[in-house]
C-alpha cells in the first residue's frame, strides 16, 4: 500500500478529531465555565477547529487532480495509485488515444500519422513509441493475414516512422527485425516470418 494511501485516511482522522474536539468544547465545556475558563477554553476550542480545517484544506491542495492520461479516473475526478495500473487499462487508454490519431488501422500503416503534429505525443514525443508498440499489439492480437498484410502493405515512410519509434525507446533488435520481415516479403501472403517475430 503507498504511504498517500496511509496518510490521507490518517491526515482525515486527525482534522476530524480536531474539529469535533473543538464543538464539543464549545458546546458544552464553554458554557458552564467560569469566565476565565470560558475565554480561555473558547480560544482552545476555536484554535482546534482551524487547526482542522487547516488540514483538511491541506488535503484539498494536495490531492491528486492534475490528469495523467493512464491513471486518471473520469468517476473519482482523481489519480489512481499507480501500483493499480493494469495491462488491461494502458491497453484501453491506448486504443483510445490511436483512435485520436486516425479514423482506421489501416490509416495508420499508409498514411504515416505518427510523423504528423509531433505536440500531440506529449513531451519529447514520449508516447509515440507506445504507439509503435500498440500498432504490432493490435496486429498480434487480431493475428489474420489481412492484419499482417497492413505491415507488409505499409508506406516504406510510416515504416521508418515506426522504426525510429521503436529505436528512440532503446530498441534494437526490433526494429532490424522488422525491417527485415519488411524487406523479405516477396508477397502479400508471406507473412509468416513477420508473425512468427511479433508473435513470438
Amino acid at each position: 500500500m503507498s504511504k498517500s494511501k496511509v496518510l490521507t485516511p490518517a491526515l482525515f482522522a486527525v482534522a476530524f478529531v480536531f474539529i469535533l474536539g473543538g464543538i464539543v468544547l464549545l458546546a458544552f465545556v464553554v458554557p458552564g465555565a467560569a469566565l476565565f475558563y470560558q475565554i480561555c477554553t473558547a480560544i482552545i476550542a476555536i484554535l482546534a477547529v482551524l487547526i482542522g480545517v487547516g488540514v483538511l484544506y491541506y488535503l484539498y491542495l494536495a490531492r491528486d487532480n492534475d490528469p495523467n492520461f493512464f491513471l486518471y479516473d473520469t468517476k473519482t475526478e482523481r489519480n489512481i495509485d499507480a501500483s493499480d495500473l493494469t495491462f488491461e487499462r494502458v491497453n484501453s487508454r491506448m486504443s483510445y488515444f490511436m483512435s485520436t490519431l486516425t479514423t482506421s488501422q489501416e490509416r495508420l500503416w499508409k498514411e504515416n500519422v505518427l510523423s504528423v503534429n509531433p505536440k500531440r505525443f506529449g513531451v519529447k514525443e514520449i508516447y509515440k513509441p507506445l504507439a509503435a508498440y500498440k500498432m504490432l499489439y493490435d496486429l498480434a492480437q487480431i493475428d489474420r493475414p489481412e492484419g499482417w498484410q497492413l505491415f507488409l502493405n505499409a508506406d516504406p515512410a510510416a515504416l521508418d516512422t515506426i522504426l525510429e519509434a521503436l529505436s528512440s525507446n532503446d530498441e534494437k533488435d526490433m526494429p532490424l527485425k522488422l525491417r527485415q520481415a519488411f524487406n523479405s516479403a516477396t508477397d502479400q501472403d508471406d507473412y509468416e516470418w513477420i508473425r512468427d517475430y511479433v508473435m513470438g
